[in-house]
């Protein structure tokens, strides 16, 4: 009876499985390296898409440059957009002078922790 008992919370010693210190630690430092920054960059990029959607709106609504940076403006003040003005749009004209395409680019620095930060280069084009 004596060696099935010590064979048998052997056994058990063994199933049972927890998680680590090192285990702990290294989820700890991904959380910290990883998703920290990828959270503070959540507004950049959500106002990357809002840039988007004013540039699309603007080229949709204009007829020539100086009309595309005012609609884009206009909806960057409704949307808050406040790393690119109209007059920062590269717009390209057809022949007959229509708006063909507007285009963009800039950048931003996403502050994460400390003197770390991230610079995030964003562009587009809209046809």
């Amino acid at each position: 009876m004596g060696q099935s008992d010590r064979a048998g919370g052997a056994l058990q010693r063994r199933g049972a499985r927890g998680i680590s210190l090192w285990s702990l630690l290294v989820a700890i430092l991904v959380v910290i390296g990883v998703v920290l920054p990828g959270m503070r960059a959540i507004p950049s990029v959500l106002e990357y898409f809002s840039v988007k959607r004013a540039a699309s709106y603007a080229r949709q609504q204009a007829t020539n440059p100086r009309e595309v940076a005012q609609y884009f403006d206009k909806q960057a003040q409704i949307d808050r957009i406040t790393a690119l003005r109209g007059e920062d749009l590269d717009v390209q004209q057809s022949e007959a002078g229509t708006v063909q395409a507007v285009s963009f680019s800039y950048r931003t620095e996403v502050p994460v922790y400390g003197p770390l930060s991230l610079l995030i280069t964003y562009s587009g084009s809209q046809h």
